[in-house]
Order: C-alpha cells, then structure tokens, then sequence
C-alpha cells in the first residue's frame, strides 16, 4: 500500500491553484487600474471618465480577497487530507513490522518520521506547489501587459523575474540542499536521543548519568541549532538578492518609460500615467514570484520530509500475507507445529528449531523453560509476527502462510509479557478487547483477576485514569489489567506470555484460577518461568535454546531425571500455594 493521491485530491489541487490565480492576478490588475487611477484623477478629468476604474478597484480588491482567501482554504483542505491519508498510511505500514521490523533505525527516528516529516510533506502543497504555480502564471501575465504599455520594457521586466523568480530561487535550493538534508536528520536524531532519554529516565538517575545525557542532548541541540542556522541564512541570503533584483529592475522599467515619454517613443502613445502603471506592474509582478525563494528553500526540506516518510515503505515486514489469502473453518481451530523452525537474521541463530506440538480444541499446555528458550518466539509465530524459515505451523488444519495475519490473530487472544497500559481509563484500556463489554463483565473479569479491591480503592472506579504508560499501577497490577483483556477477547485461543510474572503465589493462585475458568473450551498456551499448579496443564513443553528437549504431562515429567525435573530442583518458588479460598 502506498499513499496515492485518488482523482478528488487532483480536482482540490486544481481548485486551490484556479483560486490562488484569481487572487494573484485580482492584485495585479489592482495595482495596474489604481495606478491609472491615481495618475489620471491629478490630471482632474470629468468624474464619468473615472466612474469605470473606481469601480473596477473595488471590484478587483474584493476579488483579490476572496481568491487568497479560497486558496488558503482548499489549499490546506487539500494537505490536510493528504496528511491524514499519508499518516495513516504510515501508521498501517509500522503495524505490518512490529514487534521485529525496527531493528534498522530507533523508536526516537521512527516517531520523527510519523510527527514532523509527516507535517513537513504538507508543505509541498501549500508552500510549495501553488504558490510556485500561481507566481508563474503572474508573472507571466505581467509580462505581457507590460508589453502592451512599453514595447522596450518586458525583456527587462522579464529578465528581472527570471533572476528574481527562478536564477535565485535555484541557486539558494543548490547552496541550501545540504542544510535541509542535515536539519531533517538531526531532528530524527535528536528525537530518537529525547525518546530514549525519557524511557529510561529512571535509569540515568540512578546512576549518576544525567550530566553525560545532557550534554549529548547539548551536543544534539547544537547540531540542530547549526543547521537551522545554515537554512535560515540560505532562506535569508536568498530573500535579499531577490529583493535588490525587484527594486533594481523596476527602476530600470521606470526608467525606460521615462526615457520613452520624453522622446516621444512609440509614436507618441506612450504618457506619463502608463509610466506610473507601468511602475506598479513590475511591483505586482515582484509581489508575485517574491515567494519563490522561500518557496524553492522550503522545497527541498518538504522533499526531504517526504523522503523520510517514504522510507518507512522500505521497512520489510517480518511476515507478508498471500495473494490469495484462504479463509479458516468455523468452530474452534486445532494448533500444530510441525517441524518449525524461526530465525530473526537470515543468517542468524535459529530462535526455535524443529518445534513439534499439537493441540487439540480445548487442551491447555505450558511452555517452560530458561529464559532465552525461545518461549515468547513460540507466541510471536503462532500471532504471526515472525515468519517461520522452515516447517509447517497450521491453524485449524490451514497452514498460516495461506492465511492473513489478521485472520489468524481473529482467534487468538494474547497478553504480553509487558502488557502497555494506555493513558485512559480502566473501562477504555479493558474495552480494547471487546467494546462492547457492560461495565459489570469488566469488574468481573477484574475481580477474578484479584483485582477486586484495587478498583474499589480507586477515586472513579472503572472510570478512573491510570496515567501516561498506566504509571500510576504497578507491575502486578498492569500484569493482570494485559490478563484481563485477553480474557474478555473471547477467542478459541489463549495465549499468555509470563502471566504470573509480577505476582506472590497466593496472587498466582487466583489468575492461574481464573484463567483456567475462562479458557474453559479454549486452547491455552502458558508460558512462564513458574512451575507451581502445572499438574492441571494437559501437557509441559519444556524449551533449551530453542529446541523441545521435554514433552509430556507434569506428574510424568517430574518423575523423570529429565530438565523438568532440574528446573524444579531450582526453582525459588513454592509449588504449594494457598487456594483460591
């Protein structure tokens, strides 16, 4: 999917640039008839010979306002509406590669990308596109009408337009290409530093590292400060030559309609109030392309910025959806990995390597094992965010590459090992889920969680807001808050990752209860460091470094002198855990 712009987006450009048009010109022929206006009521005529011009001046001010009015209006409703589409596009394109698709560039870039490039594209539209389009045309018809009045006077009027509107405009883009270029790079990363100070705040507090992160934030800081710097005197340099060519050339056009007035030039046709139009014409026509320079300068950071925001199409996403995508059967589906292998680098360490497990509709297996098994990446390719190098991994009998990823993840519910909490409230951060649970079914799902009194004791309940990245719960907290949304998903398969991570055994209880509740019917997959209550499991996965070096019922595993029976010889936790009661 790219960002095409559809047929109505080319009629709104074409719209903004007719507007901009009428208001250009409308200012031009302002100038033109208030100069005759003015030059010919010293000359004290009948007031009829006037009564046209006076009219014409007002009807060509009113002109001049609605057409720079409308030009600001489609104009920006044009790049309003590519902005949206551009910024969902963006977005749509990072979801295709998340979790593993970042590994190229930094969070702090990325965010850069999607904020200030994404707004600095706008520019082409309404800083650079019409008011180019627009300025030329003005020019141009300045041009002509300056050759109506004074033969002798558009090579010159035309030659300083050129200089003014093209030659400077072209020469500040050259000598500004590299400024732009460096001031959008040092804004990615500048943010990617701000992001990834922020993040880990805690951390360079603790140990002693804030003057060190400040002073590449400095450094960062003059970085940009210089490029800017460098932009802002190629915009100024630039401004300036265009102004000393308007002012230099329209006194050359004065001056040669003085010199013709005084001898009489063109056969006599040529007086003193055409003199003074043609003064107020080069001014219009100045006015016009006195853009240009900072339209030409503003281009390139525009291209830029819509460079960068391409290059987020570049980002290959870990898994692609077929062609074809087949659909899967009704009912609940049976999960197998045959032979699976998953590896992050084409050249990498395989993360998993010939993973065999089948599930059938209903049945619940944990996935134990050190960390760096290879748990999670068993999740991450059952939700299909990483592609597997070999084997087969089916869904219901249908192989997952045949399905669309959204298709496969319609029936699997998923908490994370670190579940985000949004900036909302409770209700809001549960209903992601399911938007239509009823504010009992949330607490609940809460309550059976044991989360009962914690929503009792906060000041709005349900409505109450749990902060920037929810900072105002805790880990075991924002543990159970990821369990309950999966939960309410109600979809034929649970996945869980670390579900008990953050929590006391008698906390651990009381999930692992209420999961085992929920998922009634469903497929469960557990994976967790924590061995307690796995006797109520169908079936223990044990993953070592990526391969199944164990497989079968707890009770059985653990009387074997196998690696279930090692990791519960070290495990630090209690395999007795108080009940639910």
């Amino acid at each position: 999917m790219t960002p095409v712009a559809p047929t109505r987006d080319v009629a709104r450009g074409l719209l903004a640039v007719t507007l901009g048009l009428v208001g250009q010109l409308s200012g031009l022929g302002l100038l033109a008839t208030s100069a005759w206006l003015i030059t010919t009521s010293s000359l004290r005529p009948p007031i009829l010979t006037l009564s046209v011009a006076i009219a014409a001046v007002r009807l060509l001010a009113l002109l001049r306002g609605l057409g720079r009015y409308g030009e600001r209006l489609a104009s920006h409703d044009l790049a309003l509406r590519m902005l949206a589409r551009l910024r969902v596009w963006a977005y749509r394109r990072l979801e295709t590669v998340v979790p593993g698709g970042l590994s190229g560039g930094t969070t702090g870039d990325v965010l850069s990308r999607v904020v200030a490039d994404v707004d600095g594209a706008q520019d082409l539209v309404v800083r650079a596109g019409v008011p180019l389009m627009t300025g030329i045309a003005t020019a141009a018809a300045a041009v002509v009408l300056s050759g109506l009045l004074l033969a002798d006077t558009w090579p010159v009027l035309g030659a300083g337009l050129l200089l003014a509107g093209v030659a400077v405009p072209l020469l500040a883009r050259r000598a500004g290409r590299h400024a732009a270029e460096a001031l959008a790079a040092e804004r990615g990363r500048l943010a990617g530093t701000m992001v990834e100070t922020i993040d880990g705040a805690a951390d360079v507090v603790a140990f002693g590292a804030t003057r060190q992160i400040l002073a590449a934030l400095d450094r960062g800081e003059a970085r940009l400060a210089g490029a800017l710097r460098r932009s802002a005197a190629v915009a100024g340099a630039a401004t300036g030559l265009a102004a000393l060519v308007s002012g230099t050339t329209t006194a050359a056009v004065v001056a040669l309609g003085v010199e013709a007035l005084g001898r009489g030039a063109g056969g006599g046709h040529v007086s003193a109030v055409a003199v003074a139009v043609l003064g107020f014409v080069s001014l219009a026509a100045f006015d016009a392309v006195g853009a240009l320079p900072d339209v030409f300068a503003r281009l390139d950071a525009a291209v830029s910025s819509a460079r960068r925001v391409r290059g987020l199409g570049a980002l290959v996403p870990p898994v692609a959806d077929p062609t074809a995508p087949r659909s899967l059967p009704p009912g609940d589906p049976a999960l197998a990995f045959e032979r699976v292998s998953v590896s992050y680098a084409p050249d990498g360490p395989a993360a998993l390597e010939r993973v065999d497990l089948s599930l059938a509709p209903g049945e619940a297996v944990a996935v134990v094992g050190p960390s760096g098994a290879g748990k999670t990446t068993l999740a991450l390719a059952l939700l299909r965010f990483v592609e597997c190098a070999s084997g087969r991994l089916s869904l219901g009998g249908v192989d997952v590459r045949d399905l669309s990823a959204d298709e496969v993840r319609s029936r699997i519910a998923w908490a994370p090992q670190d579940p985000h909490v949004f900036a909302t409230t409770v209700a809001a951060n549960l209903r992601l889920a399911r938007p239509a649970a009823t504010d009992a079914e949330l607490a609940a799902v809460l309550e059976a969680l044991g989360l009962g009194a914690w929503l009792a004791g906060l000041p709005n309940g349900l409505s109450s807001e749990l902060g920037e990245r929810g900072l105002s719960v805790s880990g075991g907290e924002r543990q159970r808050i990821g369990l309950a949304r999966a939960l309410l998903a109600d979809r034929s398969v649970l996945v869980l990752d670390e579900p008990t991570a953050h929590l006391d055994a008698h906390a651990e209880a009381l999930v692992r209860h209420a999961v085992r509740s929920y998922a009634e019917g469903r497929t469960l997959v557990w994976i967790t460091h924590r061995l307690a209550g796995l006797e109520d499991f169908d079936q223990v996965l044990v993953l070592q470094g990526g391969r199944v070096v164990e497989h079968g019922p707890a009770s059985v595993l653990a009387r074997r002198a196998g690696p279930y029976a090692e990791l519960l010889a070290s495990t630090p936790f209690p395999l007795a855990v108080p009940s639910r009661a």
